[in-house]
């Protein structure tokens, strides 16, 4: 099985990255995220409230969008249409396109050299992945089904902002993640929430989507693909895929609350029957509303 990353650095895209971190709660560890960044970040937030736009599902499209347009109107013009799902006014467009520019600007400033410093924290994750990531999806594969894993995706790599971060972009067919150097938690290697996010790009098929709405799957798709990638990653001698390592990821990676028992048993279970992934995908479902 070939597995291809195009790797892609990019500072807009890490700018985009921290203002989502700030306006979810998260605490960022990058000490250089200082106040003209912090009034930027704020800004955007009302520029988003103002044409009534949630910023979460702004940056779902923001992010990806910011490496394939240069123009922070083209960006702000695709990202406004792809959230909100009607065009808006040229002058919301403008005012937001002028909002990314400084946004990108005060990014820029606290982190000069940002793009050659990407370049070199990318080495340690890319050729881990390159070692591992092939052999470590071909058994998600196997412990799931084929459609489970795409055959190539687009990595963003971005400036560490809270020590070790992502997201999939399955609409995109890519995922960001930040560039550590090292992993956050020993136990926990980044190449491993590389592919997690990797196995979730597939969620965006018709034949996973057709069964469970779109809320319903961003919910319990993340956590489906978990314990396949955990035990993937134990078969090509990443980790120990334990009790104790679904919890740790859990809480890590920032995945959406899920009782650990609830997700062990229906781990266990699929292994027992191993029915389609889309029956299983709403089987999952089913046991996270009874709780």
């Amino acid at each position: 099985m070939t597995i291809e990353a195009r790797w892609i650095v990019s500072t807009s895209a890490g700018g985009l990255h921290a203002a989502a971190a700030v306006l979810a709660g998260a605490k960022p560890v990058d000490g250089k995220l200082g106040p003209p960044l912090a009034d930027e970040i704020s800004g955007l937030a009302g520029d988003l409230a103002a044409v009534g736009v949630a910023p979460e599902a702004f940056f779902e499209h923001a992010i990806p969008l910011s490496v394939r347009f240069d123009a922070p109107l083209q960006l702000a013009e695709v990202a406004l249409t792809k959230t909100s799902g009607r065009r808006q006014s040229d002058v919301a467009a403008a005012r937001l396109a002028r909002r990314l520019a400084s946004l990108a600007a005060a990014f820029d400033h606290a982190h000069p050299g940002g793009l050659e410093e990407l370049e070199l924290r990318t080495a340690p994750l890319r050729e881990q992945w390159e070692a591992r990531g092939p052999g470590l999806m071909a058994a998600v594969r196997r412990l799931t089904e084929a459609d489970v894993v795409v055959d190539e995706a687009d990595v963003i790599l971005v400036q560490p902002v809270l020590g070790g971060g992502g997201q999939a972009h399955p609409s995109y067919n890519s995922l960001h993640i930040e560039a550590v150097l090292a992993n956050p938690i020993d136990s926990l290697p980044e190449v491993a929430r590389l592919a997690w996010l990797w196995a979730q790009l597939s969620l965006d098929l018709p034949k996973y989507q057709d069964p469970l709405s779109r809320e319903a799957l961003g919910l319990v798709g993340p956590l489906a693909v978990l314990p396949p990638v955990l035990a993937g990653a134990q078969e090509v001698e990443l980790m120990r895929f334990e009790r104790g390592t679904l919890e740790t990821a859990l809480s890590a990676w920032n995945v959406r609350s899920a009782d650990p028992e609830t997700l062990s048993q229906w781990w266990e279970t699929y292994q027992a029957t191993s029915p389609t992934w889309d029956v299983a995908l709403a089987a999952l479902e089913r046991m996270l509303s009874s709780q």
